[in-house]
């Protein structure tokens, strides 16, 4: 396998979308807005029961997933390690992740599914069923890793797949740059599991809530914590409020891009997409910020990844970025 910019190891799940009324009857039994929760079989029942009548939008999800299909639209070579069922739906996950290599993804058992239950704000909350990728272990990784620049980790569910994830780590040679977005089930797990990460990480991007959780402590003790462990920048994801690069030297604020919200699923996974993409290019900390935000306010236009940008979008974009960025400095230097 020739080598790419991205590998991503986390779980893979078939995302069922649905926009449902204020009158859905089981919203008070869930979590808040933007939370993620496990599901019990019981709860399962419940939501199938209540979404009965309703059809889904079907797509291909998963935090590493979506990062890694992401930035190979965006033209950058990028493969994805995991598991997904023998199933149907796994080999429509598989077909998702296109224009990414998903040789290297094992199949067995039943695909993980996540209900992704959108109100009429777009907010949405998701309920996580892991199946297949609870099963994920070290026996599944590839004999030969891919030679690669950059390794995104990302949550599952199980304790036994960071056991694999930890042995991918492991196999990485030293200057392959570790990114790592816990999200809120590997944060509520707490930090010192994840030091071996932590130590090898150079970009970690999660929201505010989560790294409290991560830590069990105040954000700013939480960051100065990550910062001491090893992580080389947190990117902070603040939402509609945009974002902070926070590293020992800096602290640059990013803000949003206007945006017309359909689902915010996965906002996060292609904000980390463009700050990779952009780490690639070697735009510098404020460009990547701005081409991070521009990713994340397409994306959001639309359901699942339907209206993830492409590679002539990014290129567009690059360039201007690019000529911004020239005509600032050459204004700098009085030309």
């Amino acid at each position: 396998m020739k080598p790419v910019d991205l590998i991503g190891c986390g779980a893979l799940n078939l995302d069922l979308i649905y926009r449902l009324p204020r009158t859905f009857p089981l919203w008070d039994e869930l979590g808040p807005p933007g939370t993620e929760q496990l599901m019990e079989a019981s709860v399962r029942k419940a939501v199938d029961g209540a979404l009965a009548n309703v059809d889904p939008v079907r797509a291909g999800g998963g935090q590493a997933a979506n990062t890694v299909h992401a930035i190979a639209r965006l033209g950058y070579g990028a493969a994805m390690v995991g598991r997904v069922g023998a199933d149907e739906d796994g080999g429509f996950l598989l077909s998702e992740l296109t224009p990414a290599d998903a040789r290297l993804v094992h199949r067995e058992g039943e695909t993980g599914r996540v209900y992704v239950l959108l109100d009429e704000d777009g907010e949405r909350r998701n309920l996580v069923w892991p199946a297949a990728n609870d099963a994920f272990c070290a026996g599944d990784l590839p004999k030969r890793v891919p030679r690669t620049r950059f390794a995104l980790f990302t949550s599952f569910v199980g304790d036994g797949p960071l056991e694999a994830q930890l042995a991918l780590l492991e196999r990485l040679p030293a200057d392959v740059d570790i990114a790592f977005d816990p999200g809120e089930i590997y944060a509520r797990k707490g930090v010192k599991r994840y030091l071996p990460i932590l130590q090898r990480c150079a970009y970690l991007f999660s929201t505010e809530t989560e790294l409290e959780m991560l830590c069990g402590l105040s954000l700013p003790e939480s960051l100065d914590f990550l910062l001491n462990a090893g992580v080389g920048l947190v990117i902070v994801k603040m939402g509609g409020r945009g974002a902070r690069l926070v590293g020992r030297r800096v602290d640059l604020y990013v803000p949003p891009q206007p945006a017309e919200v359909v689902d915010v699923t996965g906002a996060g996974d292609l904000f980390a997409a463009g700050f990779l993409a952009a780490m690639i290019e070697q735009t510098g900390l404020q460009s990547a910020g701005r081409l991070a935000a521009w990713a994340a306010s397409r994306g959001i236009s639309g359901l699942g990844r339907s209206a993830y940008p492409d590679a002539a979008a990014w290129r567009e974009r690059l360039a201007e970025e690019r000529e911004q960025h020239q005509g600032v400095a050459a204004h700098r230097s009085g030309w």
